[in-house]
């Protein structure tokens, strides 16, 4: 078994038979009758000498020459591949692994339930679980819209997906027009002000690039108002108006019963009226488990694509995508009556064996609710163990009393977030919501990217 291929190492001889778990970026020669499988995508030369088999999971970019062997190439869209990031794992505070062939199930559950394109929301660095490989395995996987925060995050799109559309939420600034035309991305216009500078932008510069119009149909007090985007409606008559989708937000979307969203949705289908021929797009993740009515032509896939839970008090249909681990970096016994953490004002209510993990609220940890509860938990050797007292900085203090010696061992790695205690358990214990935990997640951890 081989290890993802490195272009800088220079040309592959497969001598022997080899199983490759990754992209193969270098030159390769698989010399008479050896056998080569990659779980994953061929970029670089590939030669087939005689009698050589080569099975490849992913694409081939590179030049092929057969020179009498064997070549399958299965054209997944997602190969197997490990891709890593930040610090190395001895040296980092925690180890997150993010699934995704889980990311792209997600979204293809996502797409086949919606009756209208699927778009994938990736904005604050794919919700702090990393834009580029979030993207192109999306991409990979059939997604053809983004939606993401600003212009750095469109360029990191772009690179990731070279034709894809890119919507930028936040709009544009005074003088950004040339930055937008550069990554060939779109402007969701917000306000009035917006439109101008970008009409001023497109007439100096003569470009025919699109934008959005983000319409505040409720009461989210984000984005032209109805009267603001129903003056803008004649625009729709010009030649190359440029209007490539009229866009908003339910207010409460996880509540498919809350009589404002029909308030909404009738506001925005009458304001539609104005727009003929314009996509329109109204529902976001929890928004699509409202009903089919309120998918129109695009929906706008977000937290739910991570594994968090779009429908709040029923069984949460997406998979899994993250797990946290941190290490055990001290272990203490308490007596009953002393005090557990910094200053917390928490007592021990019985002799406790107390482990500090190596993860804080620098990492994006939540607070403890006050008062505690036990709810907020981490998997220790897979048993549930309270967080004792709040977080420090760096550290997570947890009682893990009642876990197993050999699993509450210094070094050891407790899970903090995983299958059997989702980002959304882990918000809701924290009185949180998932995406602010997600949002949270520290570049400190040693991130593992993977797809199987």
């Amino acid at each position: 078994m081989l290890s993802a291929q490195k272009a800088d190492v220079g040309p592959l001889l497969v001598s022997s038979p080899s199983d490759i778990h990754g992209s193969l970026l270098s030159d390769t020669v698989v010399e008479r009758n050896c056998t080569l499988h990659v779980r994953g995508n061929v970029l670089g030369s590939l030669t087939i000498e005689r009698g050589a088999s080569v099975v490849v999971e992913g694409s081939v970019d590179g030049k092929i020459v057969n020179r009498g062997g064997t070549l399958v190439v299965n054209n997944k869209g997602l190969a197997a591949c490990v891709t890593l990031a930040g610090p190395p794992q001895a040296e980092a505070s925690g180890i997150l692994k993010i699934n995704l062939t889980a990311l792209a199930a997600n979204w293809e559950a996502l797409a086949k339930a919606a009756d209208a394109e699927c778009a994938a929301v990736v904005k604050a660095d794919a919700y702090g679980c990393g834009i580029g490989p979030i993207a192109g395995a999306l991409a990979k996987t059939g997604c053809r819209t983004f939606f993401v925060s600003d212009l750095p995050e469109a360029k990191s799109v772009r690179a990731a997906a070279p034709n894809a559309v890119i919507y930028v939420l936040n709009g544009l600034y005074a003088g950004s027009g040339a930055a937008f035309a550069e990554v060939n991305a779109r402007p969701v216009i917000n306000s009035p002000i917006q439109m101008a500078e970008w009409d001023a932008f497109v007439a100096a510069q003569q470009w025919n690039g699109g934008y959005a119009l983000n319409v505040d149909s409720g009461e989210t007090r984000r984005g032209l108002t109805i009267d603001e985007a129903a003056g803008f409606g004649p625009r729709v008559d010009w030649p190359d108006h440029g209007i490539s989708l009229l866009m908003s937000s339910l207010d409460h979307p996880e509540k498919p019963d809350h009589p404002q969203n029909e308030r909404q949705l009738a506001a925005f289908r009458e304001l539609r009226r104005h727009y003929r021929g314009v996509p329109a797009s109204l529902a976001t993740s929890s928004g699509m488990f409202a009903g089919p009515k309120f998918h129109l032509d695009m929906v706008r896939a977000g937290a739910a694509l991570y594994g968090v839970n779009p429908t709040p008090g029923a069984t949460n249909p997406m998979r899994p995508v993250l797990e946290l681990a941190a290490r055990i970096v001290q272990l203490r016994n308490i007596e009953a009556g002393q005090s557990i953490g910094n200053g917390s004002g928490i007592v021990a209510k019985r002799r406790t064996r107390l482990a500090w993990v190596s993860v804080g609220y620098a990492d994006g940890y939540p607070p403890l609710p006050h008062p505690p509860d036990g709810k907020l938990q981490v998997l220790v050797g897979g048993r549930r163990c309270p967080v004792a007292a709040p977080p420090t900085m760096d550290l997570l203090p947890v009682d893990v009393t009642d876990a197993a010696a050999a699993a509450a061992q210094l070094g050891a790695l407790v899970t903090v977030i995983g299958a059997e205690f989702g980002v959304s358990e882990l918000a809701a214990a924290a009185r949180a919501t998932a995406p602010q935990v997600l949002g949270r997640l520290g570049r400190r951890f040693h991130r593992i990217y993977y797809a199987i």
